[in-house]
């Protein structure tokens, strides 16, 4: 009975009511009502915040966190919500007050660590960035992904010595040592390999496969919205009725973009855990385990188009994975995929602090050719995802089976 509820419940019940029916005045009204509540808890003030974020009203959200954070007995995550907004609208002051407010009433905070050593490091202060995540490890003494996940942020701001002393605190604490060794070669640049251990992406995307949507949209990830124009500049339209092979389908994202052009969809990934929530999407033929850097696709010839959205980034070495896409394609069948990177470095691949693959265009050029590709008609600079907080550039690039 709403009698028997807190305070800042009874208008949170009130909000979700309201956005059922799309009364956003009055889901504004009854979350700012349950943020206004001294004794509001942790998770209902992250609630009553996406409400208004969901809607639209972030001044709005910074207006009743303000005060939240003003009253006699504020919340840790009060002020770990007000420094992101003030992170996300590049009030770097404010944030960082409201952070370290925040890691000071809560010092595992992952999140408010992440931005504040952020901030640090856009201000050339590595010794404090470096201070920062110290405190968060004293409160999570064994958890070893934060240091990697810190030495990562350490390494993409170029402040190296800082993420090999981190990797070193993570190595005793890990226990596969063929993953520790694949983040270590990537967050220090030391002997990277030209594939990852060809059980570290399956087990990865198998963990994260409940929240794998979530995580992409922390990103802004963008492959359907790429995926999607690619198709349309190719002349790829609803009602084109080919067989498609959705390699790396993951949890199904692209099928809304692919449906419409398939007569037969497929979907193939390494995960055999994110399968299981592409099968959800009930939009695919067929769906099958399957590691394109390692082995030949099953049907020689198969498909019209196949797509690799976001999956040759886990790959250093495009030879086998181009080659095995090739050969399942049709003759004069297309391949649309993305890569990482500006098309111009130097070297032909790269192994990034994050983990993932960056590719010159020359050498994707190159292993397509070698592969039985006719060079690319299609290569359009894109954003892929953003990564610590800034736009990852990438390449969409079509090429036809020659």
């Amino acid at each position: 009975m709403v009698e028997s509820l807190s305070g800042a419940r009874a208008p949170l019940m009130k909000a979700a009511q309201a956005a059922e029916v799309g009364d956003l005045a009055a889901v504004k009204t009854q979350a700012l009502k349950a943020l206004s509540f001294p004794e509001i808890s942790g998770i209902e003030l992250i609630k009553a915040v996406e409400m208004l974020l969901d809607i639209g009203q972030e001044s709005a959200a910074l207006r009743g966190l303000r005060k939240h954070c003003e009253g006699k007995a504020p919340r840790a995550q009060g002020f770990a919500q007000l420094g992101a907004l003030h992170f996300e609208a590049g009030k770097t002051g404010p944030a960082a007050r409201a952070l370290e407010r925040a890691l000071k009433m809560n010092p595992g905070d992952r999140q408010s660590a992440f931005l504040l050593a952020d901030l640090r490091l856009q201000a050339a202060l590595r010794t404090e960035a470096e201070e920062v995540w110290h405190r968060v490890f004293a409160a999570r003494p064994a958890d070893t992904d934060i240091r990697l996940r810190a030495a990562s942020q350490m390494a993409s701001f170029g402040a190296q010595d800082a993420a090999k002393r981190f990797v070193a605190e993570a190595e005793p604490l890990h226990d596969d040592p063929k993953e520790f060794a694949f983040m270590a070669a990537a967050i220090t640049g030391t002997a990277p390999p030209p594939l990852p251990d060809p059980g570290y992406i399956a087990r990865f995307f198998d963990r994260t496969a409940e929240h794998y949507n979530a995580s992409l949209q922390g990103v802004q990830y963008r492959g359907p919205e790429i995926l999607s124009a690619g198709l349309a500049a190719l002349n790829i339209t609803p009602g084109a009725s080919l067989s498609v092979l959705d390699a790396g389908c993951g949890s199904g994202l692209s099928a809304p973009v692919l449906t419409p052009v398939a007569q037969r969809l497929d979907g193939l990934d390494i995960s055999p855990g994110i399968l299981e929530e592409a099968v959800k999407t009930g939009a695919y033929n067929e769906l099958f385990t399957h590691d394109l850097a390692r082995a030949s696709l099953p049907e020689p010839e198969a498909y019209d188009l196949i797509t690799a959205m976001d999956v040759l980034i886990y790959c250093g070495d495009l030879t086998a994975p181009l080659t095995n896409m090739a050969q399942a394609l049709k003759p004069g069948g297309r391949l649309f995929f993305t890569a990482e990177g500006t098309g111009k470095d130097s070297a032909d691949w790269a192994l990034t602090p994050s983990g993932r693959y960056r590719h010159s265009l020359a050498y994707i050029n190159d292993r397509l050719t070698a592969a039985g590709f006719a060079l690319p008609a299609h290569v359009t600079p894109v954003t892929l995802r953003n990564e610590f907080r800034r736009p990852v550039p990438g390449l969409a690039i079509a090429a036809t089976r020659a």
